[in-house]
């Protein structure tokens, strides 16, 4: 009994001993890959799914631009970016997963096709669906038609739009060119704006950089002139 009892606490402390090397959780452990790339593909993939619904409503990019069209503080650009980013990510950590799991795909495929057929039906049907999709989008035919209606609708008609803007991409016109634009002396519509505290104001900045400075909307700021 005083034997058991002994070894009984010597597996006790190994245990706390093991439990010490590896660390709260498991973290001390070695690093594993294949789990990594899979959370990698997981993790970009939302990211990805999140930043290409908020591309998909989003206004037409000079109104994006003209109604200073921003979520979660990034505007058209900005989510652009963090699509094309978590695209590359997505795709380089899915080839990998490929690799990795290169053995399973091939029997997939090969139960597919020989003589089992297996996996034959499956295999089929994916193909129709791809193939399908692909002539629904060059064709524009329903339900892919439907999405890119849905997106005009965004894209068209932002809910900040209080007036279109005279001309596309016109927020980049310069200060001097909206005055003249309403006929108005390019100078006096300078002193107006100096006059409301307004920053970084010279005729020969554009509309979009003197509302940025001064925390407005190109369009915001066009109301601004317009009213003189």
């Amino acid at each position: 009994m005083k034997q058991n009892q002994g070894e009984n606490r010597g597996d006790i402390r190994n245990q706390h001993q093991t439990r010490n090397q590896n660390g709260p959780n498991g973290l001390g452990r070695a690093f594993k890959f294949k789990p990594f790339i899979s959370f990698l593909t997981v993790f970009s993939f939302l990211l990805l799914a999140f930043s290409g619904f908020i591309l998909y409503v989003r206004p037409e990019g000079s109104l994006a631009r003209w109604v200073g069209w921003r979520v979660v503080g990034l505007d058209k650009g900005g989510w652009e970016t963090v699509h094309i980013v978590f695209c590359t990510l997505f795709v380089l950590a899915g080839l990998i997963h490929l690799i990795l799991n290169f053995k399973t795909v091939v029997i997939y495929l090969t139960t597919g096709i020989d003589r089992t057929r297996k996996n034959l039906l499956e295999m089929i049907i994916a193909v129709v669906v791809v193939v399908a999709l692909l002539l629904v989008a060059v064709w524009k035919l329903p339900p892919g038609s439907w999405l890119m209606a849905g997106r005009a609708q965004f894209k068209n008609h932002p809910r900040a739009l209080r007036l279109q803007p005279p001309a596309a991409d016109f927020e980049k016109q310069s200060l001097r060119r909206v005055a003249e634009h309403f006929g108005q002396a390019p100078d006096r519509v300078l002193r107006e704006l100096q006059a409301r505290g307004l920053k970084g104001v010279s005729l020969e900045s554009s509309l979009e950089e003197v509302a940025r400075k001064n925390q407005m909307t190109p369009q915001e700021l066009y109301l601004l002139i317009r009213a003189y």
